[in-house]
């Protein structure tokens, strides 16, 4: 069940990164679809750049918009970006379901530990699509229903045959489970060919 999410803390969550750094690297997701150094990707929901910076890096002749709705995330963000001298990441402030980029100009769409978080799922998938080129990809990482000392109230997430079945009737095609360490899963979906 969605709530109406709350503001994070950027240096919390840049600490809390360390130690995810050692359970769940954030290369392990990005080898699941950074295929070609061109790509054109979106991170929704970016936080400090946990995945935005390393895929930027790895994006030599492409683009990661890294989106958030909290300008001091996107700032966090730009700051790591800068001291790493990349060039290719866009900070955009902006709601999930309303984001200022040009209809079927990405490739890739993550969405890391956020849709879980967000109240209009409809709207939000909804608008990744608009994004999204024909056959581009969309990549959740998301924490699984089961009981955790930490994380995200357990009645909010999303069993991985709910994500799904979400994925499924808002028109995305071959969807696949793809597993992570516990607690999280990772799900991949294709925008249909046009």
């Amino acid at each position: 069940m969605p709530h109406d999410g709350h503001h994070f803390d950027p240096e919390r969550l840049a600490q809390m990164e360390a130690s995810r750094q050692q359970v769940f690297p954030p290369e392990e997701t990005l080898d699941h679809f950074l295929t070609r150094p061109d790509l054109i990707m979106a991170d929704i929901g970016c936080g400090p750049g946990f995945y935005a910076i390393p895929a930027a890096k790895r994006l030599p002749q492409g683009r990661v918009f890294a989106i958030d709705r909290q300008q001091d995330m996107l700032e966090w963000t730009a700051k790591r970006a800068t001291e790493a001298k990349l060039t290719n990441l866009s900070p955009i402030q902006a709601m999930a379901h309303d984001i200022p980029i040009a209809d079927a100009s990405v490739d890739v769409v993550l969405m890391a530990n956020v849709l879980h978080d967000l109240p209009d799922y409809p709207a939000i998938l909804n608008e990744v699509l608009r994004i999204l080129k024909p056959g581009g990809t969309y990549f959740l990482v998301e924490w699984d229903k089961v009981d955790t000392a930490f994380g995200p109230p357990i009645d909010i997430r999303f069993a991985p045959n709910e994500l799904e079945h979400l994925l499924l009737s808002h028109h995305f095609r071959e969807v696949q489970f793809i597993p992570a360490p516990s607690p999280w899963y990772q799900m991949s979906a294709k925008k249909p060919e046009e």
